[in-house]
Formats: structure tokens, sequence, C-alpha cells
């Protein structure tokens, strides 16, 4: 059972990087970058950003 609960924990801290990785790359685009804010930026940023965590933990070979 605390396999299960480490593994759960070990997801949620992955979304959480994620989540904060994405709102960094968000403020950089709409602030110094000027890219107009949307909903779809948002997401792109979260999605690039777990693409990053993604390719950082697996290597890219």
């Amino acid at each position: 059972m605390s396999h299960l609960l480490a593994e759960i924990g070990l997801r949620l801290v992955k979304a959480g990087v994620a989540v904060a990785l994405g709102g960094i790359l968000y403020v950089l685009l709409v602030g110094p970058l000027g890219v107009p804010a949307s909903a779809e930026l948002a997401l792109l940023a979260w999605l690039a950003a777990a693409a990053f965590i993604l390719l950082v933990e697996s290597g890219p070979i």
C-alpha cells in the first residue's frame, strides 16, 4: 500500500511542477514578450511544461 501512495504522490508532484513551470512560461510570454493573454496560451504553456518534464524524466534517446 505504501508503494501505491508513493506513486500517487510522485504523480501529484509532477503535475504540480508542470503547473508551476507552465505558470512561469505564461507570465514570461504575456509580460516581457507581449503575447496577448488567453486561455489557449495558458493551456499551451502547461502542455509545454508537461512535455518538458517528460523529456527530462525519460531522456531524449
